[in-house]
C-alpha cells in the first residue's frame, strides 16, 4: 500500500515539477540554515577551547592590584612557597615579569617584549620548541644571559631562519642586555597568543641576579594537579589572598578555563538565537507546503471522487496526501542537510577551524521538518478525505 502511495506521489510531483520544486525551497533553506548554524557553533566552540588549551587550561592566573594603602600586593618567593604548602590542589607556582620591550640584533629590530619566567613555565603552559632547547635550572642558577624567543620574534629578527647561537639586544630600563638565543618556540597560532609568539624569554633568576635586583613577579601562574581541580583551585586562591590581605580588590584571580567556558557559552547562546531564526524559516517553508497541498486537493477533486467511487476509504485518501506531504518534506530535509553541511564546511575552512559536525542538530532539523510537514499535511488530507464523491465527480 505504501509503495502505491509513493508511486502516486511521484506521478503527482512529476506532473508539477515547478510547483514541487518551489514547495521544497522553504524546507531546504530552513534545514540547511539550522544544520549550518549548529555545525559552525560546534566548530567555533571547539576552536576557542583549543586556543585556550594552548594558553594552559591547567593553570590559574594571579595578578596583584593596588591596595588601599597604595602599594601592590607583593608576589615573592615566600608567598609562592606558602601557596604550595597550604593549597593541596596546587602543583606548581610559576613566576612571570615583563622586563621591557624592543629587541634587536644590530641589523633588524622587533617590537617584542622581554619576559622573565621560571624555566618550568614552558613545560606547564604546553609550549613546544621549534628549534634548540628550553630554559633550564642551570640558566637560572648561573644567571646565564640566554633567551628563548617566540616564532614571530625569530622571523622578525632572523628572516633567514638561523637564530640559534646568535645574539640579540634587549632593552631593560635604561640598560641594554645582550642575550644568546638558545631556542625558538613553536608558533601558537591563536587570537589569544600573539604576545607569546612575539616575546623573548629569559630565566627569572638570571634576570634578578644579572639585570634587575629585587625583581618581583608581576603575576603568578598556579598550576593545578589535575584539570578537574582548576575551578576549586581558583576558589582556594581567592580565599588564600583574601585572608592574607583582607582586601578583595588587592588581587585578581582568573583562569583560562573559565574564559573558555564563558566564550563557549556566548557562542552557543548566539547559535541558539540564529538557530531559532532558521527554525522559523523551516516552519514557514512547511506552511508553504501545506498551501501547495491544499491547491493540489482542489486540482485533484475529480480524481478523489473517482477513487471514492471505486471503494477508496476516507483513511486511504487521507493517507495518500499525508504520504505525499511527508515525501516532500523528507526530500527537502535531505537536500537541506547536505547543503547545510557543505556550507558549514566551506565556512569553517575559510575561518581556519577544524570541522566539528553536530549530528544531534542535524537529526533534530530533519525530524522537525518531517514532523511539521506531517502537521502541515493533516488539514489538506482531512479536507480531501471528506469530499463528497458525487460532488467530486461532478467537478471540472
Amino acid at each position: 500500500m505504501i509503495r502505491e502511495y509513493l508511486r502516486t506521489a511521484w506521478q503527482s510531483f512529476s506532473g508539477n515539477k515547478l510547483r514541487a520544486g518551489l514547495s521544497l525551497v522553504g524546507v531546504v533553506i530552513g534545514v540547511a540554515s539550522v544544520v549550518a548554524v549548529a555545525a559552525l557553533s560546534s566548530s567555533g566552540a571547539a576552536d576557542v577551547r583549543r586556543q585556550f588549551e594552548a594558553f594552559g587550561l591547567d593553570a590559574v592566573q594571579v595578578f596583584p592590584n593596588w591596595r588601599a594603602d597604595g602599594r601592590p600586593l607583593p608576589l615573592d618567593d615566600a608567598l609562592a612557597s606558602r601557596i604550595l604548602r597550604e593549597l593541596p590542589d596546587a602543583a606548581a607556582v610559576l613566576r612571570k615579569a615583563q622586563l621591557g620591550s624592543g629587541l634587536g640584533n644590530g641589523r633588524r629590530r622587533s617590537e617584542s617584549s622581554l619576559v622573565a619566567v621560571d624555566p618550568r613555565y614552558f613545560l606547564y603552559m604546553g609550549a613546544g620548541l621549534d628549534q634548540g632547547r628550553s630554559l633550564d635550572a642551570t640558566d637560572e642558577y648561573r644567571a646565564r644571559p640566554v633567551a628563548v624567543i617566540g616564532a614571530k620574534a625569530a622571523l622578525d629578527l632572523f628572516p633567514e631562519g638561523e637564530p640559534l647561537g646568535k645574539t640579540i639586544q634587549a632593552s631593560i630600563g635604561d640598560s641594554v642586555a645582550t642575550l644568546t638565543v638558545v631556542g625558538v618556540l613553536a608558533e601558537k597560532s591563536s587570537m589569544f597568543m600573539d604576545d607569546w609568539d612575539r616575546s623573548a624569554y629569559i630565566a627569572f633568576g638570571a634576570a634578578a641576579k644579572r639585570y634587575v635586583g629585587g625583581l618581583e613577579p608581576q603575576g603568578l601562574s598556579v598550576v593545578a594537579r589535575d584539570r578537574s581541580k582548576v575551578v576549586s583551585l581558583a576558589a582556594e586562591l581567592e580565599r588564600f589572598f583574601l585572608e592574607r590581605t583582607g582586601d578583595p580588590e588587592a588581587f585578581w584571580v582568573d583562569s583560562p578555563k573559565r574564559w573558555a567556558e564563558e566564550n563557549e557559552k556566548m557562542i552557543r547562546s548566539l547559535s541558539l538565537l540564529l538557530g531559532g531564526v532558521a527554525g522559523i524559516s523551516l516552519v514557514v517553508g512547511c506552511i508553504g507546503i501545506m498551501n501547495i497541498m491544499l491547491a493540489s486537493v482542489s486540482e485533484r477533486t475529480r480524481e478523489i471522487g473517482v477513487r471514492k467511487a471505486v471503494g477508496a476509504t476516507r483513511r486511504e485518501i487521507a493517507a495518500q496526501f499525508i504520504v505525499e506531504t511527508s515525501a516532500l518534506t523528507l526530500a527537502g530535509g535531505a537536500i537541506g542537510l547536505a547543503l547545510g553541511f557543505l556550507a558549514a564546511r566551506l565556512a569553517v575552512k575559510a575561518f581556519g577551524w577544524d570541522f566539528v559536525a553536530s549530528p544531534g542538530a542535524a537529526a533534530l532539523a530533519l525530524g522537525v521538518s518531517v514532523a511539521v510537514g506531517l502537521a502541515a499535511g493533516v488539514y489538506p488530507a482531512i479536507r480531501a478525505s471528506r469530499l463528497d464523491p458525487i460532488v467530486a465527480l461532478a467537478a471540472e
